[in-house]
């Protein structure tokens, strides 16, 4: 028996085709209707479905001010409230917005067919029900068996379950101030996806850590074996795998002049059979300097560039690590970036892996992928390219890696720092609580579904809230995040804690 919350009425100039008012029956049996609570009710067009988002109490007795004061007079409280029984005349209105129209398959009456935009009104006089549980999650696009648990729904409390196919497949973004909760909600993400069932199917993970947050995991007994952590200190890229245009990507001053002529420095050392393709900068460099045929100008800018690009200690005779060998299914690869300071360095490092993952993906050498990449407006920021060396990489992935089975994340802590275009091909957004008004006309200008209304909750948000709206539900819901299962020891050190272990343990 479906619960009954209120009837239709006219209010103002609704019910119109957007909303409906109905008055909410008096609380009974425990249910005590809120804003959130999804309702539906039965129109001319069909089974018709909305969301709770405004309530009105309104008591005549206390719109008069006159009324008030002789209300609120001690002289004679009890006669006054024997004159006056307010408590009979309060009433409450619920405003709904209107979702959708449900049609459902005509060999089974619960499961839906179709859902469409409503054309009608609701019918004044009409009764109001809350939505089960089962039709709701139907509705909302959930998956009760396979998908990843974050939370529970806000007012509804039911397990907010998300088909990892459409989280993941188009791509999606954790958007939130910092201390908001971004790597919390990873690392619940990460859970679900490492603790999927064998018989689900379960992408390679590969998180870009920029502060080290996540190498907890790697201590964790349940996943010590399928956490590999990936310090970039010994990061190393493959000069031999390089050409003369490559290195003109890493060092943008190199002329196209100076490129022919790095080429045919490149070709003698491939040839040498003593360094039987394996050289470094180093050999390069010695190689410009000891030729006598050059010109002066051209050899000594080539030898500045590159001795530049090898104080970064990025580049090797192979590559470290071995890209391909370390990508597994339902496995998660962390390069902890906690030790880089140089944001060019960085992004050298973001760029090549991003590159090398696609490469790898593209020529199916490596399995379906999630790449996250943490702090993602340092890789991909809304600036000049020549600011930004991993951000043309960064965009290919966001709008073509889904052909591939290349599923991108980026998180940041600011929206308007971080590319419109990619920001844009992100079909689902999960965003916590962001309070600057830049960073929220940016998300408005980069998504059509993020409205004003919307802007206004996300800077409502509490810490453990968040909105997820896009391609991975029907309909934009709240979710309370669930407490993750295995937490780092660092959560339990307090700062008072720490400066007493700075106190009677300086570093010397």
């Amino acid at each position: 028996m479906d619960l009954k919350v209120g009837i239709i009425f006219n209010y103002l100039q609704f019910p119109d085709v957007s909303k409906f008012p109905f008055v909410i029956n008096k609380r009974k049996d425990g249910i005590f209707v809120k804003k959130g609570l999804f309702v539906y009710t039965k129109s001319v067009e069909g089974f018709l479905i909305g969301r709770i988002e405004k309530i009105l109490l309104l008591n005549e007795y206390f719109s008069d001010a006159l009324t008030i004061k002789a209300y609120n007079n001690d002289n004679n409280p009890n006669i006054l409230k024997g004159l006056f029984p307010s408590d009979d005349f309060e009433f409450a209105i619920a405003f709904v917005k209107n979702l959708g129209i449900i049609k459902f398959k005509e060999e089974n009456k619960k499961e839906i067919k179709t859902i469409q935009r409503m054309t009608y009104p609701a019918s004044p006089g009409a009764e109001v029900y809350l939505v089960k549980e089962d039709l709701l999650n139907n509705f909302l696009g959930l998956d009760l068996n396979k998908g990843l648990n974050l939370g529970k729904l806000k007012v509804s409390n039911i397990d907010a379950n998300i088909n990892m196919d459409r989280l993941l497949n188009k791509h999606f973004a954790i958007l939130a101030i910092s201390g908001a909760g971004k790597s919390y909600l990873t690392s619940i993400l990460i859970e679900e996806l490492l603790l999927r069932d064998d018989t689900c199917g379960t992408p390679a993970i590969i998180l870009i850590d920029v502060h080290g947050e996540y190498t907890y995991l790697k201590d964790v007994p349940e996943l010590r074996n399928i956490v590999k952590i990936q310090d970039t200190s010994y990061f190393q890229i493959a000069v031999p795998k390089l050409n003369a245009w490559s290195f003109k990507k890493y060092q943008e001053q190199i002329s196209n002049v100076q490129v022919r002529e790095l080429s045919k420095y490149i070709q003698k050392l491939k040839k040498d059979e003593g360094k039987k393709g394996r050289y470094s900068l180093h050999d390069l460099i010695e190689l410009i300097e000891e030729d006598s045929e050059g010109g002066k100008s051209t050899k000594q800018a080539l030898i500045g560039w590159l001795s530049e690009l090898n104080r970064l200690t990025l580049f090797g005779p192979q590559e470290n690590p071995q890209i391909k060998n370390i990508i597994n299914q339902k496995e998660i690869t962390i390069f902890s970036l906690q030790n880089e300071i140089s944001i060019r360095k960085k992004q050298i490092i973001v760029d090549y892996i991003c590159n090398k993952l696609f490469y790898l993906r593209r020529m199916n050498k490596i399995p379906p992928f999630l790449l996250i990449i943490e702090e993602a407006h340092q890789f991909c920021p809304e600036a000049a390219y020549s600011k930004s060396l991993s951000k043309p990489i960064i965009e290919t992935i966001s709008r073509e890696g889904r052909k591939f089975m290349a599923c991108l994340c980026l998180i940041s802590q600011r929206p308007k720092r971080l590319s419109t275009t990619a920001l844009s091909q992100l079909n689902t957004k999960i965003i916590l609580n962001i309070k600057n008004p830049y960073d929220l006309k940016h998300l408005m200008d980069s998504s059509e579904t993020i409205t004003k209304e919307y802007t206004d909750m996300i800077s409502n948000l509490g810490v453990g809230e968040m909105l997820l709206m896009g391609n991975a539900v029907n309909y934009p819901i709240f979710i309370d995040i669930r407490e993750r299962k295995y937490k780092p020891q660092r959560e339990n050190i307090s700062l008072a804690k720490l400066c007493l272990v700075w106190q009677n343990n300086p570093l010397k």
